[in-house]
C-alpha cells in the first residue's frame, strides 16, 4: 500500500443524518483527464441528487474519513457517519483512477 498523498474523487449523497457513499476513487493525475472525469461525474451526480467532494489522502477510506469530519463539523451532528445503504466495497485500496 502506498503512503503517497494523493487526491480523491468522493461521490454520495448527504442525507442530512449522514452521507451515503456511491463511490470513491483516486483523481486521474494528469489535468486534462481529471478535468473530464469531474464534468462527467459532476453532471450525473446532479442528476441523481448528489454531490462530488475532492479530499487528499493515503486512501480511500483516509479521503472518506476527512470527508466525514468535514461533514461532521458542518452539521453539528456528533455521530455524522456513513449510511447503512453505503457502498462500503468502494472502500478497496487497490482501485486505479476511471
Amino acid at each position: 500500500m502506498s503512503t503517497e498523498t494523493r487526491e480523491f474523487i468522493i461521490i454520495g449523497q448527504d442525507t442530512g443524518a449522514g452521507f451515503t457513499l456511491w463511490d470513491v476513487m483516486p483523481a486521474p493525475t494528469d489535468p486534462a483527464k481529471r478535468d473530464m472525469a469531474l464534468e462527467e461525474i459532476g453532471v450525473d451526480v446532479h442528476d441523481a441528487f448528489g454531490s462530488c467532494h475532492m479530499e487528499w489522502a493515503t486512501t480511500a477510506t483516509g479521503a472518506v474519513n476527512q470527508l466525514l469530519t468535514d461533514l461532521r463539523e458542518q452539521s453539528g451532528i456528533e455521530d455524522y457517519a456513513l449510511s447503512e445503504a453505503s457502498n462500503r466495497d468502494a472502500l478497496t485500496e487497490d482501485r486505479e483512477p476511471r
